[in-house]
């Protein structure tokens, strides 16, 4: 591994790590105050667990012995099958649906081989869903799939979900730490009994097949996915992979809890948290060499664990060994990786699935197909590996598809038969074509039990980390007179993170849950003289202390990425903020602030976070500080190590030991152990019990001006595109609809839910964008006179940069209803500065049902009162009439032509310093 291995001169600190195996504090830069007596150094992490050994490097790819090696009969029983099969039926095997897009009888009459529900689907519609519900609809489909007349090879049906931390699509489910939080735990064997107990609540709701573990191995923490990271070392991954795989399936159909076990699935193969910059589907441009044993190291104990599934990754591989003019490929489309290596070489024969749509994201430039792959049609994807099409609503138009292409010889018989062997294979390991119906696998229904509950308080115990605890603050006494503050304090929504009952997890009350405990809950049951104060105004000089309890509002995906604009600074965090109001990091700032000056004796304050972040100002204000990432459902698991006993005694101490460095600075973005140069503030396997202590002085409070990736906004040109709307709402921007007289309407596009304007005008509901992205596109019904816009969520922008480099408003769209009326477009500055732009006629000769690219020329926006200084809307769509479309990945591009002439279009014109032009 030419990065993580290689032979350098290092410092006499880093020598030591690297010869001692243990990580070296790191002193925080001097705090520039002469009367500040300066950062101490934190207590250097205890010698260091087997654990957390650093791997030997391979140099190639093992081949890897499952615990299910080859069985002939089995091998006989599928090739009876497949040679009695149709083409049809064999297609449909390798089709996966959503469950709000396939009904039964087409499960039947399509001869479909599985279903999923995605993050955000529940049966019916309803996020309440009862256990019989889902049990309900589980048997509707498996019978639809054993009809003896439309199936007569009667193959039973298998449904995915994602049970990222526990089965979190459910109501009354037991919700773990996410991993990130498992990860400090470092305890393989609780591993294992996590998977146990999320598979006996997946099996208690008629599904047999889970989406997870994620293996991601993460090296960027900008990335919106690093809570789903067990670490940024492949060493304590490796040596989770196995354990949750064995937890999950355990022999599946040959031991006697087969009814209780789940076939798994690691994911996303391969280099999903080793994108450039931390980007969701990014490139991870590494060596081959790397990318084994760095990223693959995970799924060779989950292969030998015996995972069945391998999920495909939607972000691309480059070959950093061929320079930068690498072609960086689609994991989707990655014959090399997929069948070469991955079934090839390892020897894995269970079969892979797609990710979410993930077809539609190869193109000429990241495979070798000289055409574009739609979500429903991509021979590329099959013939690289890919066994099992996750196709969520455009399915039927799938199967047609590649009938067609098998039928002309795209795709070959061969490679149709392979992949039915292959999901055949794993339904009989699976014990599927014996079992009885889904809702008779379990006995009794087990979910949210108090014995898989106290499973949870326990990880949640060994998962939290602390990184401050100045003069002996912690653990608390019971009858201590405490204020609980923060906004998360008394939120299941900020403690249990993303993945939780919707995908985005930020739109859910304590009542959603069905289950579980807050922090303050739990505090409430066992400190008696306890207040709770969110905003900080009961506190006074007579409070012992206040437990503070900060967080992120909750995110997934893309969606949480941080990108090239902003940083890792809590207080200054941009991610899902909502409206106008302040940031929720610089909210909770400004808390600890106010109990400061109001006299508190005591500050303890409590981080959910899905990342490490630059904290330097809150661990400033607090006399003991705990990373508690994200806990999950079980908050009296914090209780239970921030308390004392009764008499007075330590209950639990802290064992949970950094599993991602902490951040020294705010553009800190991607320090991983043993890098060549390796200065975190606290370093990985860091964390202080209660038997080890040091007091720390003041941290240095620099933030930075910019972004992490961004450069100064010149003031007279740019050729740096403004993304604002990809994948969602991007960093401060939002989209909003409107009409008379309500024109501040919140789009709901995280959740899959459709918001409308009041009287129903203009209907804005979730979609997939022109690659199938999921809910990266809005579809947009007019009914009559209303408007959808970009707007900025904080302060206006300067954008006159832009307005002076030719650039152009640039978005993706898809016509499905051309206006009936007027149709203008709009760039907003304070009111009542607009520039506009008629694009009726633009928008009548686009394609109907077909995605373009459209660019609208900013010169083409006539008005002479605009400030670019000032940007208030990058983009607004208004007309009176009726009109449908879908609209994505909405930026401003410099240098741009455009697709839209003006009608006498201007020749660009430098603007005086006000931004008048």
């Amino acid at each position: 591994m030419e990065r993580l291995f290689a032979r350098r001169k290092t410092p006499a600190c880093a020598l030591v790590a690297l010869l001692a195996l243990t990580a070296c504090p790191s002193k925080p830069e001097p705090t520039p105050d002469p009367t500040n007596p300066g950062p101490v150094d934190p207590p250097p992490p205890p010698p260091e667990q087997a654990i957390d050994k650093p791997l030997e490097p391979l140099q190639d790819w093992p081949r890897v012995q499952s615990t299910f090696p080859r069985d002939e009969e089995m091998e006989k029983r599928i090739d009876a099958i497949v040679s009695a099969m149709t083409l049809e039926e064999k297609v449909g095997q390798m089709t996966q649906p959503e469950i709000k897009s396939i009904t039964p009888e087409e499960v039947r009459d399509f001869h479909i081989g599985s279903v999923l529900n995605g993050g955000g689907t529940w049966p019916n519609g309803n996020k309440a869903a009862a256990i019989q519900d889902w049990t309900a609809l589980a048997d509707r489909y498996w019978e639809a799939s054993m009809d003896k007349t439309a199936n007569p090879q009667q193959i039973p049906i298998t449904w995915g979900t994602d049970a990222v931390h526990g089965h979190n699509n459910v109501k009354g489910a037991t919700f773990f730490p996410h991993n990130i939080g498992l990860g400090a735990a470092r305890d393989p064997e609780l591993l294992k009994r996590i998977g146990e107990v999320t598979a006996r609540e997946v099996v208690s709701t008629g599904i047999d097949w889970v989406f997870g573990p994620t293996l991601a191995v993460v090296r960027d923490d900008r990335w919106g996915r690093t809570y789903e990271g067990y670490s940024e070392d492949p060493a304590l991954v490796a040596a989770y992979g196995g354990k949750i795989v064995e937890g999950l399936q355990g022999q599946l159909g040959k031991d006697a809890k087969a009814n209780e076990k789940v076939v798994s699935t690691p994911k996303h193969y391969l280099g999903d948290g080793g994108t450039l910059k931390g980007k969701n589907e990014g490139i991870t441009f590494v060596t081959e060499r790397d990318l084994l044993n760095i990223h693959g190291r995970g799924y060779i104990t989950a292969l030998e664990a015996g995972a069945q599934t391998v999920m495909a990754s939607f972000s691309s591989w480059k070959d950093a060994s061929k320079g930068e003019s690498a072609k960086p490929y689609k994991m989707h489309a990655g014959k090399y990786l997929l069948t070469d290596v991955l079934k090839n070489k390892m020897g894995f024969d269970g079969y892979v699935i797609s990710d979410w749509n993930a077809l539609g994201q190869i193109k000429p430039d990241n495979s070798d197909s000289p055409i574009s792959c739609t979500a429903a049609n991509c021979p590329e994807a099959i013939n690289a590996g890919v066994d099992m099409i996750m196709v969520p609503s455009d399915w039927k138009a799938f199967i047609t598809n590649t009938l067609a292409s098998v039928k002309k010889g795209e795709i070959k018989q061969e490679r149709i038969d392979d992949a039915v062997r292959r999901i055949l294979r794993v339904k009989m390991r699976a014990g599927l074509f014996t079992k009885p119906k889904p809702s008779e696998r379990m006995t009794t229904a087990q979910v949210g039990t108090p014995e898989h509950r106290a499973v949870a308080r326990e990880a949640v115990r060994k998962s939290l980390v602390l990184l401050k605890n100045n003069g002996n603050t912690l653990p608390l006494t019971r009858s201590a007179k405490i204020l609980v503050a923060g906004e998360s304090a008394d939120s299941l929504r900020d403690q249990s993170g993303g993945w939780s009952l919707s995908w985005q997890g930020n739109d859910n009350t304590n009542e959603n849950f069905g289950g579980g405990t807050t922090l303050w809950g739990a505090i409430q049951k066992i400190a008696p003289n306890a207040v709770l104060s969110a905003d900080g105004a009961l506190a006074d000089s007579s409070y012992d202390v206040a437990v503070v309890v900060l967080g992120e509002i909750p995110y997934a995906e893309g969606y949480g990425d941080i990108g090239d604009n902003f940083t890792l600074e809590y207080s200054n965090i941009r991610l899902s903020n909502s409206g106008g109001a302040p940031f929720k990091g610089k909210r909770d700032l400004e808390l600890l602030n106010s109990l400061k000056a109001k006299g508190v004796k005591k500050i303890v304050t409590v981080l959910y976070s899905g990342r490490p972040l630059y904290t330097n100002r809150e661990l400033n204000r607090s006399d003991a500080f705990v990373a508690a990432f994200l806990p999950g459902s079980e908050g009296d698991g914090l209780a239970d190590v921030l308390f004392k006993k009764e008499d007075g005694s330590v209950h639990f101490d802290f064992t949970g030991k950094l599993s991602y460095s902490w951040p020294k600075s705010a553009c800190q973005t991607a320090v991983n152990r043993l890098d060549a140069s390796y200065e975190p503030l606290y370093p990985y396997g860091y964390g202080l019990t209660y038997a080890q202590g040091q007091e720390q002085g003041a941290l240095e409070e620099a933030s930075p001006a910019k972004g992490c990736g961004a450069s100064d906004l010149p003031t007279d040109t740019t050729n740096q595109p403004l993304v604002i709307f990809e994948r969602g709402n991007q960093n401060s921007w939002v989209m909003r609809i409107g009409a008379d007289p309500k024109w501040d309407i919140e789009v709901r596009q995280a959740t899959g839910e459709s918001t409308q304007t009041l009287q129903g005008e203009l209907i804005a509901t979730p979609t997939g964008d022109r690659v199938g992205s999921q809910w990266a596109g809005i579809e947009a019904t007019w009914t009559k006179a209303g408007q959808i816009l970009m707007q900025a969520s904080g302060e206006r922008r300067n954008l006159q940069a832009y307005r002076n480099s030719n650039s152009s408003v640039v978005f993706d769209l898809k016509m499905s209803e051309y206006p009936t009326s007027g149709v203008t477009a709009r760039v907003d500055t304070p009111w009542p500065q607009r520039a506009e732009l008629d694009v009726t006629e633009a928008f009548k000769a686009l394609p109907l049902g077909e995605w373009t690219e459209v660019a609208l020329p900013l010169v083409c926006f006539r008005d002479e009162n605009v400030n670019y200084q000032e940007v208030d809307t990058p983009l607004l769509l208004t007309t009176s009439g009726t009109m449908k479309l879908t609209i994505a990945n909405i930026r401003w591009v410099p240098n741009k032509p455009g697709t839209v002439t003006c009608a006498s279009t201007p020749a660009p014109v430098a603007f005086p310093g006000n931004g008048q032009p």
